[in-house]
């Protein structure tokens, strides 16, 4: 490796906080991040035959939902939407990349005197013990600057992507309907 490169994962497994939160912890070998411009759940089993889309309701019992046309909880009109300029993401992506750039080179830097340490004590058990910790290291700091990158490519593509974003959740939650009491529709 040279001082200023880590060995990047080429793809990154889940963080720590995804896989204790799922309780994955015995398969988080199985389970990897999705790609940056991706918004599929990893976890979420995989059908192994295809099954029928739900972007049209199927089944009588579905409805298309209602679109209320009064306020909504906290006097707000229904309909609105959270609005997050393009640019603030971007920023956001470049902060990332910079935070990556300020991370890699000192991490990177730690290859001259681990090689020198083990060097000098050449023969002992230490040496093999600076040597594994050195691997080690390099493995989990890639992986930080992996999960950087990946963060950055991530926010760019939220950004490019923020107009179809908006149109993909709708299409996700057509179908679904929000039942307000048990009464309704008697």
């Amino acid at each position: 490796m040279s001082d200023d490169l880590l060995p990047e994962p080429e793809r990154l497994p889940l963080t720590p906080d995804e896989l204790s939160k799922r309780n994955l912890g015995p398969f988080a070998p199985f389970y990897q991040a999705p790609a940056a411009d991706s918004y599929a759940d990893p976890t979420t089993p995989r059908d192994l035959q295809p099954g029928p889309s739900f972007s049209q309701p199927q089944s009588p019992f579905l409805r298309p939902p209602v679109s209320p046309t009064g306020p909504g909880p906290g006097g707000q009109r229904l309909g609105q939407r959270l609005k997050i300029a393009p640019s603030i993401l971007n920023t956001a992506a470049d902060r990332a990349d910079e935070i990556h750039t300020a991370f890699t080179k000192p991490a990177a830097a730690l290859e001259a005197p681990a090689r020198t340490a083990s060097t000098t004590m050449a023969g002992w058990e230490s040496a093999y013990a600076i040597q594994a910790a050195h691997r080690q290291w390099e493995q989990q700091a890639g992986t930080v600057a992996g999960w950087l990158a990946h963060i950055a490519e991530s926010l760019r593509a939220g950004a490019r992507d923020y107009d179809k974003t908006d149109a993909a959740i709708e299409d996700a939650f057509r179908g679904v309907r929000v039942r307000r009491s048990l009464i309704e529709d008697l």
